[in-house]
């Protein structure tokens, strides 16, 4: 199985990265960041990265179709993801978090991908009591 992680550098993507390699060690990951806060890594005695099969570098706004070539899977976690950044930056924050979103799903569904998973925030939905959220829940951001 190949799976692509978008965002993969970020605060999920390692977590992630570890998760799928430890649970089926064949799979190949391929991970896709802007690394923007690749030099920010503190306490770790080795990148988070060295999970990742092929580590492809960009701004998710310009994502390059041929990387979905024979993904099987992506989980796409590229966005900007704190409510301050999004208020002062709303503009880049819709054209990430909204239209590149939907775009990536697009080119994935165009080359095949049968699994897509967009990573929301809790945000979105509340506090989550009773187990988590699904699309059909009503949100409470």
């Amino acid at each position: 199985m190949r799976v692509l992680i978008t965002g993969n550098m970020g605060y999920i993507g390692p977590v992630l990265a570890r998760f799928l390699r430890q649970e089926d060690p064949t799979i190949e990951i391929i991970g896709y960041d802007s690394a923007f806060f690749g030099h920010l890594l503190t306490g770790a005695e080795t990148m988070p990265e060295i999970l990742i099969d092929r580590q492809y570098y960009g701004d998710i706004r310009e994502f390059p179709a041929e990387i979905l070539e024979g993904v099987d899977a992506v989980v796409h976690l590229a966005a900007i993801s704190n409510d301050p950044m999004g208020n002062k930056f709303e503009e880049v924050t819709s054209e990430i978090n909204q239209m590149a979103s939907v775009r990536v799903a697009q080119l994935a569904a165009q080359a095949g991908v049968s699994r897509f998973v967009f990573a929301s925030r809790c945000s979105m939905y509340g506090f989550a009591e009773g187990g988590a959220r699904t699309e059909d829940d009503q949100t409470n951001p």
